[in-house]
């Protein structure tokens, strides 16, 4: 039994045909262009969303039998269509920051503990409520237009099936859908100004929704008749396609973003400080921890910025060259000679909730060379990590170990620096580039009935190796995370100062 699984991403959308044993039949990529601009702008086009939908989708069932079309899509793009269901702009991304300013305006509508009680949302500017609270205030033009609020995979569906729909877990990802009723939620659309009718129809994701007809079938290069199964977000996707449930084990992705997260049989909020989120996932199943707007793509932007003789080396000698970059970095002692990087290039999301917060680099001195810059943006990304961790602990939740995979977690040095930052072994998942379209798969045969729950499936996760904390670097990781919590709250205010947010 094969089904077609397709992950819109951040940066790529990836299809993968997924057989019963979980392995990865086929697969095709294609990567989504981040529109950005220095209003704090980070958009994708729909056109491009669904081209490159279709496109993976072809090339990975072409000439196979699938059972069934499963999805699986990031979380917080808000798109809004007119009532013909077309665009009225472009895709607004969780790591688009102009509605930072209506963060205040949410929170001054309510009491912020009750609205993330009931959405597992806390007070941050990646959720569609102050992203639709901007559009309404900040560009009319586009407000008066839009007849629906949609999310990215809504959209998707809409053009497959004719009418949106949205699986449970992305719709808890928007502040607007209560976690515990499994509904929008009434205090949320008030404050947000919109009626259920302006929302897609939540669904459960481990469900069949429809069969596929016409044009559908055809988005998907599929016969007519093949179910569509709606699946979850991407995050909780990876806890799903790794098997991992329960408060042993959490799973850290490192990809254009970093990760931290847990499933969970009922829903935890924090009780001290909303530093975590609660999302629905799907199959009886709640997602807990935290996600960064700033991971792997601090080191992306350091490639493009500043590793021009990186790229032109790895182009004559064929390497990668993050390779080049890494290993500059694996010549710098653990703490960067004492550079304290701040990796907020896209403002934060968890724990620290910041729209105002940006990138910085404290200690430079003359003997710092480029493999401590390089080190240094990798230890802040562990910094973050370890934040969120601690917000679980202080929850009651500590995991053992954590699990993963993501293009950052393929540089042993990146995964030795996590691993001691938290203090746990790491596990290293070979595939993990493909644990969110296993996720989707997985539901996807519970909706077929093929198992009665995910936890049936028994499927092998091919463990690459397991990183163990190193002693001496755990212990200049404890003194660099005292200096890294210091950093932020001397330079919280100035960020808000200098920030160029309204």
């Amino acid at each position: 039994m094969n089904v077609l699984t397709v992950d819109i991403g951040t940066t790529n959308v990836k299809a993968a045909v997924v057989d019963e044993r979980g392995s990865v039949v086929r697969a095709a990529t294609r990567e989504l262009r981040l529109i950005t601009g220095e209003d704090g702008a980070a958009e994708h086009s729909p056109r491009e969303i669904l081209a490159a939908v279709s496109e993976t989708a072809r090339l990975a069932v072409g000439g196979l039998d699938a059972e069934a079309v499963a999805l699986t899509c990031y979380q917080h793009g808000l798109l809004p269509v007119d009532g013909s269901g077309e665009p009225v702009c472009n895709a607004l991304t969780h790591m688009d920051i102009r509605s930072g300013p209506y963060v205040a305006a949410v929170e001054g509508a309510c009491d912020p503990f009750e609205l993330y009680r009931r959405t597992g949302c806390p007070p941050l500017f990646v959720y569609a409520l102050p992203k639709i609270l901007w559009l309404k205030r900040e560009r009319p033009d586009v407000a008066s237009r839009a007849k629906r609020f949609l999310l990215v995979k809504d959209f998707v569906v809409m053009r497959a099936v004719g009418e949106p729909y949205v699986d449970y877990g992305n719709a808890s990802g928007s502040q607007l859908f209560n976690i515990r009723s499994l509904r929008w939620d009434g205090l949320a659309l008030e404050i947000a100004g919109v009626g259920e009718e302006e929302l897609a129809t939540p669904v459960e994701g481990a469900k069949a929704l429809c069969e596929l007809q016409g044009r559908g079938a055809e988005l998907f290069g599929v016969k007519p008749g093949t179910p569509l199964v709606l699946g979850t977000f991407d995050g909780a996707g990876q806890n799903f396609g790794y098997l991992v449930e329960g408060f042993d084990t959490a799973v850290v992705n490192l990809g254009t973003t970093a990760v931290l997260r847990l499933l969970s049989r009922w829903p935890v909020t924090d009780s001290r400080g909303m530093r975590m989120f609660c999302y629905y996932a799907a199959a009886g199943r709640w997602s807990l921890g935290g996600s960064t707007n700033n991971g792997g793509s601090v080191l992306r932007w350091f490639r493009d910025a500043l590793g021009g003789l990186e790229k032109s080396a790895a182009g004559e000698l064929g390497l990668d060259p993050y390779d080049l970059l890494v290993a500059e970095a694996e010549r710098a002692p653990a703490g960067a000679g004492g550079l304290v990087f701040l990796p907020f290039m896209a403002g934060e999301r968890f724990p620290f909730r910041d729209p105002f917060a940006s990138g910085v680099l404290l200690g430079l001195r003359y003997s710092h060379g480029k493999g401590h810059v390089v080190r240094a943006l990798m230890e802040g990304v562990a910094m973050l990590l370890r934040a969120i961790l601690a917000a679980l602990e202080d929850n009651g939740i500590s995991p053992a170990r954590l699990i993963g995979g993501g293009g950052g977690l393929k540089s042993r040095l990146w995964a030795e620096i996590i691993a001691s930052a938290t203090g746990r072994p790491l596990v290293r998942v070979r595939g993990g580039e493909y644990a969110s379209n296993r996720g989707a798969a997985a539901l996807s045969f519970v909706a077929l009935g093929a198992v009665g729950d995910v936890g049936e499936l028994g499927w092998d996760v091919c463990e690459e190796d397991t990183i163990q904390p190193d002693e001496s670097m755990a212990k200049v990781y404890s003194e660099l995370y005292e200096k890294f919590l210091d950093a932020y709250e001397l330079l919280k205010p100035l960020f808000r100062k200098w920030s160029q947010l309204p």
